[in-house]
């Protein structure tokens, strides 16, 4: 195949053609620019307050992105933030989550329990400085966990509940649930009892009035000193 160059006059044609079509283009482009220029320059004429024109405005507005709607904008208070979401106190009756079922508890079960609870307190309570009048110990006393514990009813109202002992299963507002020694799970009425337990050498009396919290509120609560009237 052979080719060859192309005469001047061919050339110089194709060159201008070229030169004329893009001249077009930009003219379009520039022109259409100007409508939209236009338009949006009368639109603001229209819907801007006089004072704001008078001001320059307009000139100000033409380049800048503008949102037409009236968008407001959420103020955060704090309820957009993403929570976990917990079981509520229905919902956890309704599981049973916190039911016993008596017939398959034994008393030898809970040993290691009670053994790891009598661990547990003896780092709580300071046995070196054991006296009556010790706050410290009985704040730390009053908020301690009691599940293991192995508690004996010394006093109540109700005389049947005297002298049943048991390791602590469960511990409510309200109630104590302790298995004894004959693999009975007993509830126990905080209100209007009171409650020994042993460390060492040491009997400690608990008046289960003042226990009358949740557990939970119980660990962080701030107490105030009450007289104790016996029963």
């Amino acid at each position: 195949m052979f080719y060859s160059e192309l005469p001047p006059n061919i050339g110089l044609e194709i060159v201008n053609r070229d030169l004329r079509s893009v001249t077009k283009e930009k003219k379009k482009k520039r022109d259409k620019s100007n409508k939209k220029k236009q338009y949006v320059e009368a639109f603001l004429k229209r819907t801007l307050p006089l004072n704001r024109q008078k001001k320059g405005e307009i000139h100000e507005l033409l380049y800048k992105t503008q949102t037409l709607d009236n968008i407001k904008q959420k103020k955060d208070n704090g309820t957009n933030k993403r929570h976990r979401k917990t079981l509520t106190a229905k919902e956890k009756r309704e599981l049973k989550l916190f039911h016993i079922n008596l017939e398959k508890q034994t008393f030898e079960q809970y040993l290691p329990l009670n053994k790891l609870w009598t661990s547990y307190i003896q780092q709580i309570v300071n046995l070196t400085s054991i006296s009556k009048t010790n706050s410290e110990n009985m704040e730390r006393l009053l908020k301690a966990d009691y599940h293991g514990c192995y508690l004996t009813v010394k006093k109540s109202k109700c005389p049947s509940y005297v002298g049943i002992s048991g390791i602590v299963l469960q511990e409510t507002r309200n109630m104590f649930k302790m298995i004894t020694r004959d693999n009975m799970v007993k509830s126990i009425p905080k209100a209007n009892s009171i409650f020994t337990f042993e460390i060492g050498d040491y009997c400690f009396t608990i008046h289960g009035n003042h226990f009358r919290i949740a557990t939970g509120e119980r660990s962080h609560k701030k107490f105030k000193q009450k007289p104790t009237i016996d029963l």
